[in-house]
């Protein structure tokens, strides 16, 4: 006689249901370290890219008498096309254009020199007579679906919409579209006529705007002035790369290692003010050029008036020497203020600062 045995094949399903308990379980322990390991990377980068930026703007400096480039480009002359710039919002002389940033002068020194040479030189020259970059290359933008009084009038070269990768920090989406109409700031420079802040923005509007490459970096202005009662403040604490003030090393007196140079800007939403609203915010590299220290200590998310980061508090800086170290979004701002001025003969302790 012959016997023949059965074996059971698969699983039940409270066998099966157990089973895929336990990978949730795991996947739910797991996904926290992987998402840590990956910020972790992306700050790595973004320290990176802050380096990158810092030699690169030595190699200049090694070019140019040992004098690093200018914050932004803000002329005296500037002229438009007739009947493109409306009276009334576009800043008259001396603060009307090109607000070329500071980074456009670096594009040779990170393996750009294509992209510069597109760049015309009218652009970067000191008094120029150059509009601003945003607002005086064919065809303009007239009729945005905004308001009238907020009609673009934006117009700019098309080499400007190109992403840069050196330039965007990968923990931020410097491209996010999930605010429309949102804001592109192609200006940020500290004012010469009136001592303030100046920002300028364009509507960033499907088919016209959106296009323009982003930057997560800006020059350290210093201090800055128009702060509330800055008062001397802001003589005592200029930075390295203050608009149309180009800076020789040897002139840092506090020391190349103990001033900020660069630092990181993360995009997000806020209240751009003058009617305008909650608007997502991002800067662009044509015209990233001088932020100052004064509004605040760096904030833990997207600010367009403080250094900012996606980093948990973290906010990476490039200092004069083409190091790279955080600040914490809770250091002293004393210390802060000190290390953005070049000539403030203050000590900085480097536990003031979070590290």
């Amino acid at each position: 006689m012959q016997h023949r045995s059965r074996s059971r094949a698969g699983f039940t399903l409270i066998e099966l249901l157990v089973v895929i308990a336990i990978i949730a379980v795991l996947i739910g322990l797991l996904l926290p370290a992987v998402q840590k390991v990956r910020e972790a990377s992306s700050n790595t980068s973004c320290k990176n890219n802050l380096h990158q930026i810092g030699l690169a703007a030595h190699t200049y400096a090694d070019g140019n008498n040992g004098t690093f480039p200018i914050g932004s480009n803000v002329s005296r002359n500037a002229q438009y096309p007739p009947g493109v710039s409306p009276s009334g919002w576009q800043s008259p002389p001396p603060d009307s254009g090109p607000w070329t940033g500071v980074l456009v002068y670096l594009l040779p020194y990170i393996e750009q020199g294509n992209l510069a040479n597109l760049v015309p030189r009218s652009y970067t020259d000191l008094n120029t007579t150059q509009g601003a970059w945003a607002y005086s290359t064919p065809p303009y933008d007239l009729n945005s679906g905004v308001p009238a009084a907020y009609v673009n009038y934006t117009g700019y070269p098309k080499f400007a919409d190109t992403k840069i990768k050196t330039f965007e920090c990968p923990s931020d989406n410097p491209y996010a579209s999930d605010n429309n109409g949102a804001a592109v700031i192609d200006a940020y420079y500290l004012q010469g006529s009136t001592g303030s802040v100046y920002i300028d923005f364009v509507w960033n509007v499907p088919g016209f705007g959106r296009e323009i490459g982003a930057s997560n970096y800006i020059g350290c202005a210093g201090y800055g002035a128009g702060i509330p009662s800055a008062g001397s403040t802001a003589a005592k604490y200029k930075g390295v790369y203050a608009a149309n003030s180009p800076t020789r090393i040897v002139a840092i007196g506090d020391g190349s290692s103990n001033t900020i140079g660069f630092g990181e800007v993360a995009s997000g939403t806020y209240d751009m003010g003058a009617g305008f609203g909650s608007q997502l915010f991002r800067l662009t590299w044509m015209g990233a050029g001088s932020m100052p220290t004064g509004w605040g200590l760096p904030a833990a998310t997207g600010h367009p008036w403080q250094f900012s980061s996606r980093h948990g508090g973290n906010i990476n800086f490039a200092f004069c020497d083409g190091s790279v170290r955080s600040i914490k979004s809770t250091a002293n701002f004393s210390a802060y203020v000190a290390a953005s001025g070049a000539n403030d003969g203050v000590v900085i302790d480097a536990s003031a600062l979070g590290n």
